[in-house]
């Protein structure tokens, strides 16, 4: 009985690669300071959004105090489970193959654990980090508790959430490693496919649940399948409303337990899939271990590349500095990162084709155009971030990691020329992501032009509208025409848009590369990037996204210096906007006193224009500091 016990605490709590990790992980420095800024940011998130709710306007009643309660909650709430989203492809992508690439993955096979135990124990040895995690913002939950509005029931259900969903992309990794269908690059397929999946499905469930009309939304099919749609169905039930179950008395109880409770469906169907995704990985394991040491795609690889190795390689012309072509031209070029960027903008352009093609067949107006404009830039902009961190995060740390960052250091290039290598090399290869949306506003306004959308005439009348020699009246009038009518995206985008994505591009990569340099791991360098990205990202649209609907003027100011804000005002300014521009938005209604739009415009343009030479300003400082402290820091690693 006792040895039948002893197995049993084996699958869970007294699993011994859990218990390593609980054991090495409470003594490091470096995971206390990781829960220390997430919870610091959940503390600033709660006092942002206290700051900007009635209470902080001086609430007069308990129903105020009550409701301002209720959104500070969905405020942190969104946020948490965002970082999650972020940082649970962090923590788990790497469950087996980081035992594989250390060469104890062997050894781990030779102990008599078995397939299910070894299976548990990594999937939980990761998932103790999002526990930790989560359970350091309870304090911060419990404060909304004391002015009413919000139950522990709400607050429960959020977290449930939040862990099945990391429980569910766990699971996912877990099966991905087992089956060796991935390796430590996997985390990018991980964030391509989650941006699609979760602002895809999101832009679906906005226009047929009507999300942007004057009255609550109803939650549709797919609440039970989205994240962040099932937990608005719990932080907002009075704006997302779920159908009574009484209505839905001649349907199977399935479905009508799907549909009256979609958080508890999203929980329940994230967590049966990760057990599915457990099962099969744990009968195989020891199986596809004893198999060729190959994984399936280099397997794959090795066949369409057989006999190409025999004849040779063509000559590449390097640049003039070598460090920059090696980033931009060979090791970026050729990893799991450039078959994600590729991927990801042969994907983006196919579907701005068929936006355009449903917006010129009439199947879509010019606001949800925008919609869906917008959800496809935030998608592009999204990876593009994430593969900018994650690259230039093991920039230095792989050099390190196989020991030729020593011989580089031997030889005449100094620090300057190296880190602006690869700098150069970084942004070069993250280019193609700043062209993408470019290239589809380019196409959106020429389509504009020549179809007359913009202009409210025919196609015939555009064309012989200017005369051949046409007077200054006939001139002035044609531009009153060109530039009052409405744009689905205004031709100014189509010089801040590239601009500012090229600029925070630019500031991604600095980021990871200054961690790069600071850590010598470079799961520890991705871990910081990814986390400090999304923190900074996540304070900065908390910031934007409220000035900009509920501040005329200074807040068009404040949304520019926002990464995500900047891209939605751009491209959707109607609702995200409203203030500024006096159209009935998502976050509040009609402004009564809104600027005209050309003088919104150019308030936006001048500002986005500010942010630009900001971020560039911001990159250089960082460059100037890692060229000063560049000897310091590798002389002090290699102490």
């Amino acid at each position: 009985m006792a040895s039948a016990v002893n197995e049993i605490l084996k699958l869970g709590p007294g699993n011994p690669i859990l218990l390593r990790v609980v054991t090495a992980g409470g003594k490091r420095l470096r995971h206390a300071f990781t829960r220390w800024g997430y919870l610091g940011l959940l503390i600033l998130v709660l006092l942002v959004a206290l700051l900007t709710s009635s209470a902080g306007e001086g609430a007069r009643s308990l129903s105020d105090l009550a409701k301002a309660s209720a959104q500070v909650f969905a405020y942190i709430s969104y946020v948490q489970l965002g970082m999650i989203c972020l940082l649970a492809p962090v923590f788990c992508a790497a469950a087996i193959t980081q035992e594989r690439d250390a060469q104890t993955y062997n050894i781990l096979l030779a102990t008599p654990l078995t397939n299910l135990q070894i299976v548990l124990g990594s999937l939980f040895s990761r998932l103790y980090y999002i526990v930790a995690l989560l359970l350091s913002g309870v304090p911060v939950f419990a404060i909304t508790l004391f002015y009413g509005g919000v139950t522990a029931g709400a607050i429960s259900t959020s977290f449930a959430i939040a862990m099945s969903t990391a429980f569910f992309t766990g699971s996912l990794a877990i099966a991905i490693a087992v089956f060796r269908l991935g390796s430590g690059k996997t985390v990018f397929w991980f964030y391509v496919f989650n941006a699609i999946y979760l602002v895809g499905i999101f832009l679906i469930d906005v226009n047929i649940s009507g999300t942007g009309g004057t009255g609550p939304a109803q939650t549709t099919w797919l609440t039970g399948i989205h994240p962040f749609l099932a937990l608005q169905s719990v932080v907002s039930p009075s704006s997302y409303v779920t159908p009574d179950p009484t209505s839905l008395t001649d349907t199977w109880w399935g479905v009508r337990w799907y549909l009256a409770y979609p958080a508890q469906a999203y929980i329940a169907i994230t967590s049966i899939a990760s057990l599915l995704l457990v099962g099969p990985s744990a009968i195989v394991l020891r199986r596809i271990a004893q198999r060729s040491e190959v994984g399936l795609w280099s397997f794959v690889r090795n066949i369409l590349m057989r006999g190409k190795e025999a004849r040779g390689r063509k000559s590449r012309t390097v640049w003039n500095n070598p460090v920059a072509w090696r980033e931009a031209a060979t090791r970026a070029g050729f990893s799991g990162r450039g078959i994600a960027r590729w991927t990801t903008i042969s994907v983006g352009l196919s579907a701005a084709a068929v936006i355009l093609y449903f917006y010129h067949a009439g199947k879509l107006d010019v606001a949800a155009t925008r919609r869906f404009l917008m959800g496809l830039f935030v998608v592009e902009f999204s990876v593009a971030l994430l593969v900018a961190t994650n690259t230039s995060a093991s920039a230095v740390t792989r050099e390190r990691e196989s020991q030729t960052l020593d011989l580089l250091l031997v030889t005449p290039i100094t620090s300057r020329y190296y880190l602006w290598g690869k700098l150069r090399g970084l942004v070069s290869f993250m280019l193609p992501f700043a062209a993408l949306p470019t290239l589809t506003v380019l196409v959106v306004i020429l389509y504009d032009v020549a179809v007359g959308t913009a202009l409210g005439m025919s196609k015939e009348t555009v064309m012989g509208f200017v005369p051949p020699s046409p007077t200054p009246v006939q001139l002035v009038g044609f531009w009153q025409r060109f530039n009052s009518r409405e744009w689905v995206v205004w031709p100014e985008t189509l010089i801040s848009l590239p601009l500012l994505l090229t600029a925070m591009m630019a500031w991604a990569c600095m980021l990871g590369l200054q961690l790069s340099l600071k850590w010598s791991k470079t799961i520890v360098a991705v871990m910081a990037s990814v986390g400090m990205l999304a923190g900074i990202c996540s304070l900065l649209g908390l910031c934007g996204f409220t000035a900009a609907s509920h501040v005329k003027g200074f807040g068009l100011f404040v949304a520019a210096f926002s990464p995500f804000t900047a891209i939605c005002v751009m491209i959707n300014p109607q609702e995200y906007a409203a203030e500024s521009f006096g159209a009935t938005g998502m976050f509040n209604p009609a402004s009564t006193d809104a600027y005209p739009e050309s003088i919104g415009r150019a308030i936006l343009f001048i500002s986005i224009l500010m942010a630009i030479a900001a971020y560039c300003l911001l990159v250089w400082t960082m460059y100037r500091s890692m060229v000063k402290n560049f000897d310091m820091i590798i002389r002090r690693q290699h102490s």
